[in-house]
């Protein structure tokens, strides 16, 4: 065994400091990555992210067009702020890595501008990190360019009196819808918008290839855009709106206008405005089912009946309005009432409903017989005699509790009761039968008394 000497101790030592600072040093990184959350390598690199940077960093915004950010590095939150906030807001803390803004129309523009520049306010948005790092992105926010440039309804065919100007719309009548393709104050040619129905009862109906309530419509080489639009007949004044969005970059405006309705001094009219069902007979009422249209409204229509005998459907949203009105099977007396319908603006317009008894009189019934008008029974037997005419609905009625008698049809069965056997004495009873309004007898004879 060879003996240890001085250098191989010191060699040893050094060997098992450095051995003891790296375990110390594995411990402190194992210490610092709890404290910091846990979460290891994907928390650190979610919230150590390293240079904070936003993009995009610079560009233009359109007015009323959503435009979206994305925030890299530096550590969440994320805290926003707007050199301009009446003109782009942003919200003042994120917890993620993209937000979204909607810039206001400018309604001042960055000075030194040059004629044909596009009208734009620079605005400056920061974003710090809570890491202590920030960095600006430099915007452009522009005008809506279609701000400004309003839309005109001419020429019209709807009838306009000497003195009325102004006319946009009239219900039933057709518009000419105009506006120029102005950018930067030039005119563009050959450029798209999309027109769509916001609110009001009209629809597009030029040029082809729309649903109605939405078309696409190009600007010709002069810049101008034309389109066609027809409000509903026999609709009330009211106002409609029209957006119309610039298919290239999204931007739209509203423009709202007048359509001139029918003046019905809040009346309805009715077509028709009396039904009447007739029955056959003069003891039958007269049923059966009829409609009737509702004009001169704006749907949605509601019907009430002052009768429950009479019934209609409750609601129409169609133009016109169309309901339907039923009367069930009764005799007389028979019903009569009003339908009253009123429209979403809250004219009123009613239908007379009434059901009468026919002219025909029923026919006379034939005479009512029973026959054989007498019988002889023993005890505890039965015996039957037919009943013809009459209403056809018979019963009967004894003057004996021990002779019944029962009806099936035209045959009424009339017994004797027992016991069985040659019984004893005679007795006499009458049975009476009736059909609601006549009676005839039938004479009965039995023995007094039965074994």
């Amino acid at each position: 065994m060879r003996a240890q000497n001085k250098g191989d101790s010191i060699v040893k030592t050094r060997s098992l400091s450095s051995l003891a600072g790296a375990l110390f040093a594995l411990v402190l990184a194992a210490v610092l990555t709890s404290s910091c959350g846990g979460g290891g390598a994907s928390g650190s690199a979610t919230n150590l992210g390293g240079t904070l940077t936003v993009s995009p960093s610079v560009g233009t915004i359109y007015a009323g067009v959503p435009f979206p950010f994305q925030i890299a590095g530096g550590r969440k939150p994320y805290s926003l702020t707007s050199s301009e906030p009446g003109v782009l807001s942003v919200p003042s803390q994120i917890d993620s890595n993209s937000f979204e803004v909607v810039a206001a129309n400018p309604g001042v523009i960055d000075a030194g501008l040059q004629p044909g520049d596009l009208p734009v306010r620079t605005v400056n948005l920061t974003v710090r990190s809570g890491d202590g790092q920030a960095v600006t992105a430099v915007m452009k926010v522009a005008q809506n360019f279609l701000t400004g440039y309003g839309i005109s309804f001419s020429p019209i065919t709807c009838p306009i009196a000497t003195t009325a100007t102004g006319i946009q719309s009239c219900a039933g009548g057709e518009s000419s819808v105009d506006f120029s393709a102005v950018f930067n104050g030039n005119l563009f040619g050959d450029r798209t918008f999309q027109l769509k129905v916001l609110k009001g009862p009209f629809q597009f109906i030029f040029p082809p290839g729309g649903d109605g309530s939405t078309v696409n419509v190009t600007s010709d080489h002069t810049g101008r855009v034309h389109a066609i639009i027809q409000a509903t007949a026999g609709v009330r004044t009211q106002l409609g709106v029209i957006r119309v969005t610039d298919l290239a970059s999204g931007v739209n405006t509203d423009f709202v206008f007048t359509i001139i309705g029918t003046s019905n001094n809040g009346v309805l009219t009715m077509i028709p405005d009396t039904i009447t069902f007739t029955g056959n007979l003069t003891t039958d009422c007269g049923t059966g089912q009829s409609s009737f249209f509702v004009f001169d409204g704006s749907p949605p229509f509601t019907a009430l009946s002052s009768n429950p005998s009479i019934l209609v459907n409750g609601s129409s949203s169609t133009n016109p309005g169309i309901f339907t009105v039923n009367v069930g099977l009764q005799a007389p007396p028979c019903p009569t009432g009003t339908i009253v319908v009123t429209d979403s603006a809250g004219a009123r317009g009613t239908v007379d409903v009434k059901s009468v008894a026919g002219t025909r009189t029923p026919p006379t019934p034939p005479t009512f017989t029973v026959a054989p008008t007498a019988i002889t029974l023993g005890c505890a037997s039965s015996g039957s005699v037919s009943a013809v005419g009459g209403s056809g609905a018979y019963s009967t009625t004894s003057s004996s509790t021990l002779v019944t008698a029962a009806v099936s049809g035209n045959t009424v069965t009339i017994t004797r009761a027992g016991p069985a056997g040659p019984g004893a004495g005679t007795m006499t009873s009458t049975v009476a039968v009736t059909d609601g309004s006549t009676i005839q007898t039938v004479d009965v004879t039995s023995p007094a008394t039965c074994p």
